[in-house]
């Protein structure tokens, strides 16, 4: 804002259609591959976050398609059965897997370098932690589109995520 009077206002937002911010424009950007991180939850607003990501990607980026297993134990968990409870998540980790790599091969044909990462924890600690170690671009995240009751009580990953990445996050909207 260069005053207090409105029409003084610059806009400093993208517009929607602009898609990631060109290479070099963002003062953490390196040259060479950007990493474009997706969450993946399988769910509509992570699939239109998937095609938001293979429509605004270039020529070079690499995608890091990520599912999260929210890890929700209680201690009591662990103590008796714990044999039991590490081979279902090794089950749940599986099947995530297969699912996240049917994803990255229906996408291939349109961005030949894209990597699956299936990580066990909170989701939006887990997708900042990756980002990070990437040192990525961006992150890519679908909106459920809870209201604000919802958030007080459950939270959002997406919120978690625009507040803690160190990057660009986009996130596609119902």
């Amino acid at each position: 804002m260069t005053g207090s009077d409105p029409s003084e206002w610059r806009d400093e937002t993208q517009a929607d259609g602009d898609g990631l911010p060109e290479e070099g424009t963002d003062p953490g950007a390196s040259s060479g591959p950007r990493a474009i991180v997706v969450a993946l939850d399988f769910s509509p607003p992570a699939q239109r976050a998937l095609a938001w990501a293979l429509d605004h990607a270039v020529a070079g980026d690499e995608l890091h398609l990520v599912h999260v297993v929210e890890r929700r134990w209680r201690l009591a968990d662990l103590r008796p059965g714990a044999g039991e409870v590490t081979r279902e998540l090794a089950e749940v980790e599986a099947l995530a897997a297969a699912e996240l790599r049917r994803h990255a091969e229906a996408a291939r044909g349109r961005v030949p370098r894209i990597h699956e990462h299936v990580a066990v924890g909170r989701p939006a600690d887990e997708l900042v932690r990756l980002a990070g170690e990437l040192g990525a671009h961006a992150v890519v995240i679908g909106s459920h589109g809870h209201d604000a009751v919802s958030r007080l009580f459950v939270g959002s990953v997406a919120e978690r995520v625009v507040r803690a990445a160190p990057c660009t996050v986009v996130v596609v909207k119902p």
